[in-house]
């Protein structure tokens, strides 16, 4: 008998290209948002009327197999699941206007519900248990009527089966998502076997796998739609949420609606409810109630799983559960990472925790109530000791203070303080989930920071080859640059800080010359320095190094230079030569190299007596030391120190000095900053002055001779002089110190 319902899909697809043709064809937006709605009814009216699939007892296609052969059960097991996935496909279609769902709709769609048709009487049998005509096997046909006119109208609609490569490509990416969240909860078993007496329950292997499960689905899905559009990531987050909630629902029909006692009252339950409601429509506070609380009820569901532990790992019970709570726990927070919702504030948790707080009042009264007529009612597990025993003795003590009274007839019982802690318990366990996302947060921006740093690389790479007209970035160098420390335009602000800390600075400093910067403390000396190594980006402007640009090719240009920074940071664990021959080996000199540079820098820094000891027995000055001897191992050309002779003795000093005039007069740059004017004087060419993070004056020391000026009355005079009498940079300071003046007239 149900070969009759083959006909109502036939009378439905002429009917629909009527209807479209005299009523709605300038319309046909709004007819395609009704037809898939009417799809959406009909569907939920035939899923809660069947009184359960006979597909639920299967057993590997053969054992409680209803059908003449495994073939047949195999092809209906297969297309009730493929259907899931069609019907929510259709009934999305007219709403998003993606071309995936539209490819999805004229191909997956289509065969399916011409299959659905060829296997029509199995496919009713399956979910009545009966070859009777009945309502329900009508309302199939109705469905796999409206699910074929919404397939070839679509495929009428776009250009048949033409799919672009890149099209294709999207919707077999798409696939695994499609048909695994669309999964019911015995397809598994049917397929598979109950895997049968294996032990899902407590901190086991298999437990352990539905836990690495929840954590593959949130990262996954997160890195396939991060990059997509707003839209596209709500429909794809929307067509999970469904099909999750669809395969939840498999253990209910229409007489749930009645019986408050089946109502899924359980805080996850009610995540599968509110979440694709969230996505459809604009509900801040009751998304935010679901953010902090049932995400967090959900993760401690998934580590104290309340079923029976031998059921099977494919049991429609356990395949249940773990849908429900592996939905609840993931895709609140992927709405958030993804952007669907703004990022928590305190004014939403403040929102959630009231909205909890009426929820569990909501709950204590309906436990109390409906206990008096099904005993084991316990929503939230506020009846029962299930989260009590997990804690312990006193857990289970607080439970012995009861309230109970009656109402006529029926009998009223609540646990005060059990249920008083449980509740503030849970109030701290949400704030803690507020911690919890901020770090969340944190590493998800440090982590799309870096994505955007490694796409701006990549373009300035390809930049740059087209620039010099070179195939790789290594090859490519400013030759106006080379054997030069370039600054252009520099310009440098922290944060969201209005003002900047360096301001528009431009210098050059050739081979063989040591420049001297100088500035009062805060003046951005560091901040300029910290630019030009790469430690710090700059805002804007550039810095090449012997011709390689810092920013777009920082491995280039760190190359050509060694740092001393004013604070070093050593491996103390290692001795000297380990540390400096690590640092060789960052460099990748060669052991020829490093050996002949190694004996010179011990020699000339007199670290013979303790270069293979542990660097934490060092003092300062020989800590200092490690740090020069590794700047300059591979022989860099340019070599920068900021305050290199702070703290050192003499000695020291003379031979850091000694190895910076070396180092230039063999062709190289030595850019240094320092507080200590005299030393400045005696051994710098040139030097620049800086005064809140802009340059005051460039100098030589050949002109300030001729000038009859000290270096340290030269400074004093720039840095004293009220900031509108600053001259711009490149230019030389007013003398109006009463020893300048007398200068002047020699």
């Amino acid at each position: 008998m149900n070969y009759l319902f083959l006909l109502i899909p036939f009378v439905i697809l002429p009917v629909g290209v009527v209807l479209f043709k005299r009523l709605l064809k300038n319309r046909m937006d709004i007819f395609l948002k009704i037809v898939s709605l009417a799809l959406a009814a009909v569907f939920f009216v035939r899923y809660f009327a069947s009184k359960g699939s006979v597909l639920n007892d299967v057993y590997q296609l053969s054992v409680n197999n209803p059908f003449a052969n495994s073939f047949i059960c195999f092809m209906v097991n297969l297309l009730v699941w493929l259907s899931m996935a069609s019907v929510v496909i259709l009934i999305l279609l007219p709403f998003f206007k993606y071309d995936i769902l539209k490819n999805y709709a004229k191909t997956f769609c289509l065969v399916v519900n011409i299959l659905n048709l060829g296997f029509m009487s199995q496919i009713i049998y399956s979910f009545t248990s009966s070859h009777a005509v009945s309502l329900c096997g009508a309302f199939i046909a109705i469905e796999i009527g409206i699910s074929l006119f919404l397939a070839v109208y679509t495929l009428f609609q776009n250009n048949f089966f033409k799919i672009s490569k890149k099209s294709l490509l999207e919707m077999l990416c798409a696939l695994p998502i499609v048909l695994i969240f669309s999964l019911l909860p015995y397809t598994l078993r049917a397929f598979f076997g109950n895997v049968g007496g294996i032990n899902v329950k407590g901190i086991t292997f298999y437990h352990r796998i539905y836990i690495y499960l929840a954590f593959v689905v949130l990262f996954g899905i997160y890195f396939l739609l991060r990059k997509r559009e707003h839209e596209y990531i709500r429909m794809s987050l929307l067509y999970i949420s469904l099909t999750t909630l669809i395969a939840y629902c498999f253990q209910y029909d229409f007489s749930v609606f009645i019986t408050p006692t089946r109502w899924p009252l359980h805080l996850c339950n009610t995540a599968m409810f509110i979440l694709p409601i969230c996505l459809m429509f604009k509900l801040n506070k009751v998304f935010y109630f679901t953010l902090f609380i049932n995400v967090l009820g959900a993760f401690l569901a998934l580590l104290m799983p309340n079923y029976d532990a031998n059921l099977g790992f494919f049991s429609p019970t356990i395949v249940s559960f773990w849908i429900n709570h592996i939905q609840a726990f993931v895709m609140p927070i992927l709405i958030i990472l993804l952007g669907i919702y703004k990022r928590p504030n305190l004014r939403f948790f403040t929102y959630s925790m009231i909205g909890f707080l009426l929820y569990f009042i909501f709950i204590l009264i309906m436990n109390a109530w409906l206990s008096n007529y099904d005993a084991g009612v316990d929503f939230f597990f506020l009846n029962s000791n299930f989260v009590a025993d997990k804690l312990g003795d006193w857990a289970e003590r607080t439970r012995n203070i009861v309230w109970a009274f009656n109402i006529g007839s029926l009998s009223f019982t609540f646990y005060p303080l059990y249920q008083f802690l449980f509740f503030l318990v849970y109030v701290v366990l949400g704030l803690g989930m507020w911690f919890l996302y901020v770090a969340l947060f944190q590493i998800q921006d440090f982590y799309i920071e870096l994505g955007e740093k490694k796409k701006k690389i990549k373009l300035d790479e390809i930049a740059l080859c087209v620039k010099y007209g070179e195939k790789e970035v290594e090859h490519c160098m400013n030759k106006e640059s080379k054997d030069k420390l370039v600054v252009k335009n520099l310009y440098k602000r922290y944060g969201n800080n209005k003002h900047y800390s360096v301001e528009d600075t431009s210098f050059e400093v050739e081979s063989g010359e040591i420049l001297g910067f100088l500035g009062p403390n805060g003046a951005g000396k560091s901040t300029i320095i910290k630019c030009i190594v790469g430690i710090q980006p700059m805002t804007s402007g550039t810095v090449e190094i012997n011709g390689y640009d810092i920013e777009r090719q920082p491995v280039k240009a760190k190359e050509q230079f060694g740092f001393v920074p004013d604070h070093y940071a050593l491996y103390e664990k290692l001795t000297g030569r380990e540390y400096v021959n690590y640092m060789a080996d960052l460099y990748g000199v060669s052991k020829e190299d490093r050996d002949k540079r190694l004996e010179k820098l011990v020699k000339d820094l007199n670290m013979q007596a303790s270069f293979d000891n542990k660097i934490r027995t060092y003092s300062h000055g020989m800590k200092q030391k490690i740090a020069i001897m590794s700047a300059l191992v591979h022989n860099p050309k340019l070599w920068i120190l900021d305050e290199p002779l702070t703290g050192l003795d003499p000695n020291s000093i003379f031979e850091v000095k000694e190895c910076m005039r070396e180092h230039a007069k063999a062709g190289n740059i030595v850019f240094f900053s320092s507080h200590i004017i005299d030393i400045v004087e005696k051994l710098c060419d040139r030097i620049i002055i800086i005064k809140k993070g802009k340059i005051q004056a460039t100098i030589t020391l050949k002109e300030l001779k001729k000038k009859n000026i000290s270096l340290e009355q030269f400074y004093m005079d720039i840095i004293s002089s009220p900031d509108e009498e600053q001259e711009q940079p490149n230019t030389q300071p007013k003398e109006t110190s009463a020893k300048s003046k007398k200068a002047a007239k020699k």
